[in-house]
């Protein structure tokens, strides 16, 4: 890639190790760059590997820049020599379009006197020390530091042979946390799995957590940019609970302001507690791009993706499952308090408890399009007996029932599947709604 990049005229700095998504996003936005490349099949399965774009801005490529790029492929196919000749100017208009900073203003410049000079095409990159030095600011590590030389919190961290070793280790290793790290070289099969943190794959951490009584574990996806955790009995919790227990944090112990930004399948409870503390909350359609815009555009305390995804105020615009372990790391060194203590207090603060429930549906094609069919028609009256109040069809179907129970059935943009995301204040109307939603399918 660096090699074909240089044949163009564009000088290039490649970055040699593993390395985790949110990293590679920053260093595209301090390098001061025209943007990122980098290979990976995130927590898919292999035949997803491919190449992901960052722009300079450090987040998810827009969706008008990625129209703009996938409107050269074809260009480049059928030309190649005359796409060679006309790429600086396609940057350019890219830059003008985009409304860019001023610091490309001299990149054709810049770009036609390395080319003519023929060297010094291609660098060595290592942006982690910046990055380090970055989240340093962001992490409160003195008083991190200072509540574990009083009593480590004991950690168990599972990178899951991914790009999180040597980097969330390091961190959580430097301020003071009782760490032990499983699965911790680098693995091009990831143990013969996928590297996907959610709970069917963390059997290893939940018998660690259990045999070592650790007050947390956590895990990273392949790329470290999703993230779970444990509780100190092994209890999974996914996003939906831990990002509600860092927003309350943030705003209530960190004093931060602004909005926060959630995607149409995240948790409502954010919603309750955002309410609660003053806070003004979006929704967004799914995928990190639509909080990213947000996070762009005005101060968000927090942008919230039910998958594992995660920024904050002050960071990059961009998902980053480092910044989530350290930040849920240093809520409970700070507040002394176990991860069940924390949970049961941001319920009690909303004045309901939350339970959710997700249903993956292995379909593709016509199927893909009968089972939303069955959710999008006007006449939906009625699921599990209860009132259907509203059905939102911005981002496939997100159905509202009477008992404040709701349903949102889409089909995945990146594989073949679909998705049914579900969400009661009980269990029982839950598992009622759940039932009524497999017996439609």
């Amino acid at each position: 890639a660096a090699d074909i990049i240089n044949s163009w005229g564009i000088a290039v700095k490649i970055i040699r190790h593993p390395v985790p998504t949110p990293v590679i996003a920053y260093a595209a936005r301090e390098e001061a760059s025209c943007g990122a490349l980098t290979f990976t099949a995130s927590h898919n399965p292999p035949e997803y590997m491919g190449i992901k774009y960052i722009p300079e801005y450090a987040g998810p490529s827009s969706k008008e820049i990625t129209e703009k790029i996938l409107s050269h492929i074809n260009e480049i196919a059928e030309d190649p020599q005359k796409s060679k000749e006309t790429i600086l100017a396609q940057f350019s208009l890219l830059n003008k379009e985009q409304g860019l900073d001023s610091r490309f203003a001299n990149l054709e410049e810049e770009t036609r006197s390395v080319t003519a000079s023929s060297c010094g095409l291609t660098d060595d990159l290592d942006p982690s020390e910046y990055y380090f030095a970055s989240l340093r600011k962001i992490i409160n590590f003195d008083a991190i530091k200072k509540a574990n030389a009083a009593k480590a919190t004991k950690l168990i961290y599972d990178p899951l042979y991914g790009c999180g070793i040597n980097y969330t280790d390091k961190l959580l290793k430097e301020a003071g946390f009782d760490l032990e790290v499983l699965h911790s070289e680098h693995s091009p099969t990831f143990g013969g799995s996928l590297p996907d943190p959610k709970e069917s794959r963390l059997s290893e951490l939940r018998d660690r957590i259990k045999e070592s009584k650790a007050d947390m574990g956590a895990a990273n996806d392949g790329d470290a940019d999703r993230f779970s955790f444990m509780d100190e009995e092994g209890n999974f919790y996914p996003a939906n609970k831990s990002l509600s227990i860092i927003l309350k944090y943030l705003v209530e112990q960190r004093g931060f302001k602004g909005v926060v930004a959630r995607t149409v399948a995240t948790t409502h409870l954010l919603d309750d507690i955002a309410s609660k503390l003053g806070l003004e909350t979006i929704e967004t359609a799914v995928g990190f791009k639509w909080l990213c815009d947000i996070m762009r555009k005005q101060d968000t305390v927090l942008a919230a993706e039910e998958s594992g995804g995660m920024s904050i105020l002050g960071h990059i615009p961009e998902k980053d499952g480092i910044l989530a372990i350290l930040l849920l790391a240093e809520v409970m060194a700070i507040t002394g308090k176990k991860l069940s203590e924390l949970w049961d207090e941001v319920q009690e603060f909303a004045g309901k408890k939350y339970y959710y429930h997700r249903l993956d549906l292995h379909l593709a094609g016509a199927a893909k399009d009968e089972l939303m069919a069955k959710f999008l028609k006007d006449d939906l009256s009625e699921v599990a007996g209860i009132k259907v109040t509203k059905v939102d069809k911005t981002e496939g179907a997100k159905v509202y029932l009477e008992n404040a129970t709701w349903f949102l059935a889409r089909p995945s943009g990146t594989e073949a599947m679909c998705r049914v995301y579900l969400e009661a204040n009980c269990p029982q109307e839950l598992e009622r709604t759940i039932k009524a939603v497999e017996s439609l399918i």
